[in-house]
């Protein structure tokens, strides 16, 4: 039967040795693919389920839920905008007969402080820089300082680095729940149409934008209760604080009248990720559903999401599509990205999972697409995956390798085992999921479906027109791009912190020594040079006579021809006698200043480190090993699981002395680009603060007033309070202890 020899081709695939063909038997038996402790968190009820389709409908579907809290609100969510409208038109707000703002954040507090005893706790990832331009300015403060004291806001930043929270749910009276992949914020709203020129289409952040699709789900009863204890783990694992759970409310009487009920009841399975983080084990559920899903295929796979970039999904696609009768598969995404960010992280990947498919494809089964409106993209940004009309599951969890292993997700998935009013709502979702993309009926589907005999014949049938689904060229993009994909940054699969502090081997103890004494090494450097600094305002006179013709020479130094070159020769050749590179920058500062003496620094780091490399590569690795030592092997798994971000993580948290690290992957045959990227990305924040400290110990060697001193103690601080938050961050990554489990 289909997905047996998939089985058999997944054994080995991370954690799949414990799927067997017995297990797919359910689509003979109708047992159930969703098994709690395994593919799934835990199963619930919901008295009805429903999807909406588009942020129009999702937004005032919300604001009416909103609306009529009596207990409890709970959104957990990637990003968020206060300001973000929630109907938008020509007829007004729903909400103004009410006397409610049209706007997210007003609309929660005015709620709120309308409602005696309603509390409002909201959840937001606290994004990294590279995200903040495009967010709102001060969320915080608009939404806990300025709210009523019952709405609380908070921004969580309980994961490991370079991870997201990206779990988009939201709970009113742990009786009805929204999931799926839109959250409140800019750049989200679109109508069905998603016409080219919509004025609507428009927020403070943003201007205008693109057509945008996206899906949620929403639930009553026991399952909208389960989501609701999702929400307060996390905020319990960010606060530390244990919400109450208030008495359930009337799921009938929050139903939003937008969202039409395709199933009543139906049981709800709910699929999370989560990283290792603060001693508690990873969770792989929605990796796991997602392979079993594939495996459990027999007519078709209907897939539409904003990624399709995980290495192991596309493992599993590929064995079944090497089978002789294998399934449809049917991938719809956004068309070709357009910032750097998303072809590094999207564009590469898919491109290269895509002409793997093609390849592994025999009989013209497997397409990408991308929908089309009057000649412009729309942006698919939802997260559902249909199975032979028998699985559906709708989240928040892309499918690349973040969402796999690395960021916070929650799916939910229905299961029609057999039910033909099950299969029958499913299908009919699907169906009307395809005429909005086709810009068809959805009876117009289902006979093409009928006539045509596949959902690629169908597709072909009716696109062409003003809507249409268009096949994806699976071409590489430029090389640039190609190396920020090739080095793991954008998507790892893991969290880098296992470099550091996931030591499973009997040599954990010995692997963290290392690290330890290096950073104490450096706060007690650094801590040395702000208190100096202090004492030198009081020294005698007699000691400042001594100090100043040196002080004076370092001064002339930066005057004269060929010091650029003098002090780089000097550092470099420092490096390979394995002096610490921190007091080589601090000597390269004080020398030639902080701009000069950072940038001659990193010139000379990398030079070091690549003299270093290509010694490691001349000696090979059994030579390495036994001049360095059992690190070797370490910083070798390292750097082949995670390429260069494993080299700006070792440079940022040097396991190993810099010399180890640079022998070890020339050994280990790490591409130069690779290591020379990384070294630079890694060594650069450290260069340039140590660069400044170096300058400002020379200004009080030279006036040691009080504002140089006080400058040159607020920058030995800042670095001090750096070394120790990002310390303090991979320590809260350790290795779990053995029978606990995660509860996020």
């Amino acid at each position: 039967m289909g997905g047996l020899a998939a089985i058999r081709g997944l054994s080995n695939l991370r954690d799949m040795s414990r799927t067997t063909a017995e297990d797919i038997l359910w689509l003979k038996d109708g047992g159930r693919l969703a098994r709690p402790g395994w593919n799934c968190w835990r199963s619930a009820v919901a008295d009805r389920l429903g999807v909406l389709v588009d942020a129009e409908d999702y937004f005032l579907a919300l604001a009416e839920a909103i609306s009529l809290a009596r207990r409890s609100i709970l959104i957990l969510g990637w990003e968020f905008d206060s300001r973000t409208q929630l109907a938008r038109g020509g007829g007004g707000s729903p909400l103004a007969k009410e006397g409610l703002p049209n706007r997210i954040g007003p609309l929660l507090d005015a709620v709120v402080r309308r409602t005696p005893g309603l509390t409002a706790h909201v959840l937001i990832w606290d994004s990294a820089f590279l995200y903040a331009v495009n967010r709102e300015f001060a969320g915080l403060v608009k939404m806990d300082w300025l709210t009523h004291r019952r709405l609380h806001f908070r921004l969580d930043d309980s994961h490991p680095l370079g991870a997201s929270h990206h779990q988009k749910v939201v709970v009113i009276d742990d009786a009805l729940a929204f999931i799926g992949g839109l959250d409140v914020t800019s750049q989200r709203w679109d109508t069905r149409r998603h016409a080219k020129d919509d004025p609507r289409r428009s927020d403070p952040a943003v201007p205008r934008y693109p057509p945008f699709h996206d899906v949620m789900a929403v639930v009553t009863g026991a399952a909208a209760a389960a989501l609701a204890d999702l929400c307060r783990q996390r905020w319990r694992a960010c606060t530390g604080e244990c919400l109450p759970v208030p008495p359930a409310g009337d799921g009938d009487r929050l139903w939003p009248k937008r969202a039409f009920p395709l199933f009543s009841p139906v049981e709800v399975a709910i699929a999370r990720t989560s990283p290792s983080w603060d001693g508690v084990p990873a969770t792989h559920e929605v990796e796991r559903l997602y392979l079993d899903m594939i495996a459990a295929a027999e007519r078709f796979i209907f897939i539409e999401n904003q990624y399709f970039a995980a290495r192991r999904v596309g493992d599993a696609i590929a064995a079944r599509l090497k089978e002789p009768a294998s399934p449809e598969v049917v991938v719809i995404g956004p068309g070709y990205p357009v910032s750097i960010m998303e072809r590094s992280s999207m564009g590469v990947a898919r491109a290269r999972i895509g002409q793997r498919l093609c390849a592994a494809d025999r009989c013209g089964r497997f397409q990408l697409y991308y929908p089309t409106v009057d000649g412009e993209d729309v942006k698919v940004h939802s997260k559902l995956m249909i199975v032979d009309d028998r699985l559906l599951r709708i989240g928040t969890s892309n499918i690349n390798n973040r969402s796999l292993g690395l960021d916070t997700e929650c799916d939910v998935l229905v299961e029609a085992c057999g039910d033909p009013a099950i299969e029958a709502g499913i299908r009919r979702l699907r169906q009307d999921l395809m005429a909005e993309h086709l810009g068809a009926s959805p009876a117009a589907v289902a006979v093409c479906e009928l006539e045509s005999g596949g959902l690629h014949a169908c597709i072909a049938a009716l696109g062409g027109g003003r809507r249409s689904l268009v096949p994806l060229d699976c071409t590489e993009p430029a090389e640039i791009v190609r190396l920020i994909a090739d080095s793991n940054i954008p998507d790892p699969e893991e969290p880098m912190e296992s470099l550091v502090f996931l030591e499973d081997g009997a040599r954990a103890p010995l692997a963290r020594r290392p690290l330890l004494l290096r950073l104490r090494a450096m706060i007690a450097v650094l801590a040395g040079l702000a208190l100096a600094g202090a004492l030198w305002r009081w020294a005698p006179p007699e000691m400042w006579r001594d100090v100043r013709p040196w002080v004076d020479g370092l001064a002339d130094l930066r005057e004269r021809p060929g010091a650029v070159a003098v002090v780089a020769v000097c550092f470099t050749l420092a490096g390979l006698l394995r002096v610490p590179v921190p007091l080589l920058v601090l000597a390269t500062a004080v020398s030639l200043g902080p701009w000069l003496g950072a940038v001659d620094s990193l010139v000379a780091a990398l030079t070091s480190a690549s003299l270093h490399y290509a010694l490691g590569f001349s000696l090979g690795r059994r030579r390495v090993r036994r001049l360095s030592g059992w690190k070797v092997n370490r910083v070798a798994r390292a750097l082949s699981r995670h390429g260069i971000a494993a080299i700006v993580l070792l440079r940022l948290m040097p396991v190993a002395a810099f010399a180890v690290i640079n022998m070890v992957a020339g050994s280990t045959r790490v591409r130069f680009r690779d290591f020379i990227a990384g070294t630079g990305l890694g060594m650069a924040p450290g260069i340039f603060a140590m660069s400044v400290l170096g300058d400002r110990v020379l200004a009080v060697l030279r006036n040691p007033s009080a504002i140089n001193v006080a400058v040159l103690a607020l920058a030995a601080a800042l670095v001090i309070g750096a070394i120790v938050g990002l310390a303090n961050r991979l320590g809260r990554a350790r290795a779990p202890k053995s029978g606990r489990s995660r509860e996020v």
